[in-house]
C-alpha cells in the first residue's frame, strides 16, 4: 500500500511540473509576443494618431550646355568613343552635382526664406516630434526641417537632377518645387556669368592693348608725313631710281654720240662743244639725284629710314591687332559654348494622397524593432540565468 501511494504522489507531483513547465512556456510566448507587437501597436498609434501627413511634389531637369549636350548616357557615350572627347559629359557632371549641392545648402534655403518666407511653410505645433517646428525656431532647426523637406538626387548615368519637396498640403509642394527650380535656374545664371566673365576677360584686355597700340603706330606715322610734306618716301624713292636710270640711260647715249664725233678727228666740229655740255649736263643731274638720294644730311635714305620704322612698327600693330581679334572672336564662339541652360523635364506636379508616413514602411520597421528588443531580452535572460547557477 505505501508503494502505490508513492508512485502516485510522484505521479501527481510529475503532472504538476508539466502544467507548470507549459504555464512558464505560454507567459514567456505572450512576452514574447508583447515585446514584439508593442512597437508595432506604438506604430499604429503614432501613424493614426499622431503623425501629421505629408504630400510629396517630384520633378526632374538637367543642366544643358549650348554645344549641345543631351541628358542620356548614349549620346554621350558615343561621343566619347568616336571622338574622344569627353567635355560634354564632364561638364554635365559638374554642373548636375552643383546644383544638387546647392539646393541641399543653407545658402539657398536663406534665399527660398527671403523670396517667399520659407517658415510659414515648415511650422507645425503638433505632437509630431518628426515635424515638429516652432515659429522661434532658430535657424539651425529650420535648416534641419528643410533639409527633412528638400531631397535632390543626381542621376550621374542620365545626367539628370530628381527634386522632390514634401509639404503638409499638396499645394505648398508645389510652391516650394516651382520656387526651388527658380532658384536653380539663378543659379545656373550667376555660373554663365561667372564663366563668360573669366572667359572674356584676357581676351578683352588683349584686344584693347592691341588697339591701342595700332592706333598709336597710325598717328606716329600721319604725324611723320604731316611734319616732313611726304606722303610715301618709298615712292619719291622710286621715282629718283627710275630718274637716275634713265639719265644714265641719256648720258651713255650722249658719251657714244661724243665718240663719233671725236672720231671724225676734226677738233673744230660744231657738234663737239654741245656734247661735251650735255654730258657734263647729264652728269651733274645724276650727281644731283645720288646725292639726294643717300648723299648727307637730311635725304630721301634716311627719310626712307624713319619712315620705314614707323611702317614696320604699324604693320606689327595692325598684325598684333588681327590676331587678338580673331582670338577673341573665338573667345566669343568658346563663350557661347559655355552657356547653360537649366531643362525641366518634368514640371512639380503633387501627390494626392499622403506620401509620409507610409505604413507598410513603418510596420516593417516597428516589427524589425520589436524582434530586435525580443533577441535583446532574451540574450540578457540567458547572461542572467548563467550568472545566477554559476
Amino acid at each position: 500500500m505505501t508503494s502505490a501511494s508513492d508512485n502516485g504522489s510522484e505521479i501527481e507531483r510529475r503532472r504538476r511540473d508539466r502544467e507548470a513547465a507549459l504555464r512558464g512556456r505560454l507567459r514567456r510566448r505572450w512576452i514574447s509576443a508583447g515585446i514584439v507587437v508593442a512597437p508595432v501597436v506604438c506604430a499604429l498609434i503614432y501613424m493614426f494618431s499622431i503623425a501629421t501627413p505629408r504630400y510629396e511634389a517630384e520633378s526632374r531637369f538637367f543642366v544643358q550646355s549650348a554645344s549641345g549636350q543631351q541628358p542620356a548616357a548614349a549620346p554621350g557615350a558615343a561621343s566619347l568613343i568616336t571622338t574622344g572627347n569627353a567635355g560634354g559629359m564632364m561638364g554635365g557632371f559638374v554642373d548636375g552635382w552643383a546644383v544638387r549641392d546647392f539646393l541641399l545648402s543653407r545658402d539657398s534655403m536663406r534665399q527660398l526664406d527671403q523670396k517667399i518666407g520659407l517658415r510659414q511653410y515648415l511650422v507645425q505645433d503638433g505632437l509630431d516630434p518628426a515635424n515638429r517646428l516652432a515659429e522661434d525656431a532658430s535657424e539651425d532647426a529650420l535648416y534641419r526641417a528643410y533639409q527633412a523637406s528638400v531631397h535632390v538626387s543626381f542621376n550621374a548615368l542620365e545626367q539628370i537632377d530628381v527634386l522632390r519637396v514634401s509639404a503638409y498640403s499638396p499645394e505648398h509642394a508645389m510652391l516650394l518645387s516651382r520656387e526651388l527650380i527658380g532658384l536653380a535656374e539663378d543659379f545656373v545664371s550667376r555660373l554663365n556669368a561667372k564663366g563668360v566673365s573669366d572667359k572674356l576677360k584676357v581676351s578683352e584686355a588683349s584686344l584693347r592693348h592691341a588697339e591701342k597700340k595700332a592706333l598709336e603706330a597710325r598717328e606716329a606715322l600721319t604725324a611723320w608725313r604731316t611734319e616732313h610734306g611726304n606722303i610715301d618716301p618709298t615712292a619719291t624713292v622710286q621715282m629718283l631710281l627710275n630718274h637716275s636710270s634713265q639719265l644714265e640711260s641719256e648720258l651713255n647715249n650722249a658719251k657714244i654720240n661724243l665718240d663719233k664725233i671725236r672720231a671724225l678727228g676734226n677738233n673744230d666740229h660744231p657738234m663737239l662743244r654741245p656734247a661735251q655740255m650735255q654730258i657734263a649736263a647729264l652728269q651733274k643731274r645724276i650727281d644731283g639725284v645720288r646725292e639726294r638720294l643717300s648723299g648727307r644730311g637730311n635725304t630721301e635714305a634716311t627719310l626712307l629710314k624713319s619712315y620705314e620704322g614707323l611702317r614696320n612698327a604699324q604693320g606689327f600693330a595692325d598684325s598684333n591687332l588681327t590676331l587678338a581679334q580673331q582670338s577673341h572672336q573665338q573667345a566669343l564662339v568658346d563663350t557661347l559654348r559655355l552657356q547653360r541652360y537649366l531643362s525641366i523635364i518634368v514640371q512639380p506636379v503633387a501627390t494626392d494622397r499622403p506620401s509620409s508616413p507610409r505604413m507598410l514602411t513603418l510596420l516593417l520597421e516597428a516589427l524589425a524593432l520589436g524582434f530586435a528588443l525580443l533577441f535583446v531580452v532574451r540574450v540578457s535572460m540567458s547572461l542572467l540565468k548563467g550568472l545566477r547557477h554559476g
